[in-house]
């Protein structure tokens, strides 16, 4: 595809693109990733006396390189079919990108209405169309549907390892609220940690 010339539309997702985007490959690569580095007394279940001014617990989340760098191919843990229809049954809204007609990526929402935040339950762009403004613009019509809402705030997950997300995040404008080291359950993911990212919505 041409990106001066490829016609990008967007408009609601519904349950009939189930197929397109269980078939999408998000996968991504990198060769840097964010390691967790926690320090202080309380770190080591110390939970004694300390000195004023002195942190007694600390967090870092450090660039590193990953050599030989990450591949993580998402469809090797895709849900099945049935999964993504119900998956589409199961969100307050969300949106499907097209890239000259095709299928080229999509965000999923939910409002978590007593905190009147809306939740991005996913958000992925194929490999074959990144680099054509997809992403934000996604983005973007989260924003919007979540201040149509009634929003203050949308709110993501990402891993630390997903080095190119969070960049992305980061230069649209989000910043990372929270971090949870023992997010994950016991298997192939327990070792990443879980970075919660949020953007206030204008407004508010």
């Amino acid at each position: 595809m041409d990106e001066a010339t490829t016609r990008i539309d967007v408009r609601a997702v519904g349950v009939d693109d189930a197929p397109a985007l269980h078939q999408l490959d998000y996968s991504f690569e990198t060769d840097r990733i964010y390691t967790l580095r926690v320090h202080g007394p309380l770190a080591q279940g110390d939970v004694g006396t300390n000195r004023v001014g002195i942190p007694a617990l600390a967090f870092e989340l450090l660039e590193t390189p990953a050599d030989p760098p990450l591949y993580k191919h998402h469809r090797a843990f895709e849900r099945t079919l049935e999964d993504v229809e119900v998956r589409l049954h199961n969100v307050d809204g969300g949106y499907v990108a097209m890239a000259d007609g095709q299928v080229a990526g999509a965000v999923l929402l939910n409002v978590e209405e007593w905190r009147s935040v809306a939740r991005i339950e996913d958000i992925i762009v194929g490999r074959q169309f990144r680099r054509y403004g997809i992403g934000s613009l996604l983005l973007s019509c989260a924003c919007d549907w979540a201040r149509n809402h009634g929003c203050w705030a949308i709110l993501l997950e990402t891993q630390n390892v997903n080095y190119p997300a969070i960049q992305f995040y980061l230069r649209n404008g989000l910043e990372i609220w929270s971090i949870n080291w023992h997010f994950y359950p016991p298997g192939p993911v327990e070792h990443e940690v879980a970075i919660f990212m949020g953007k206030r919505l204008s407004g508010w």
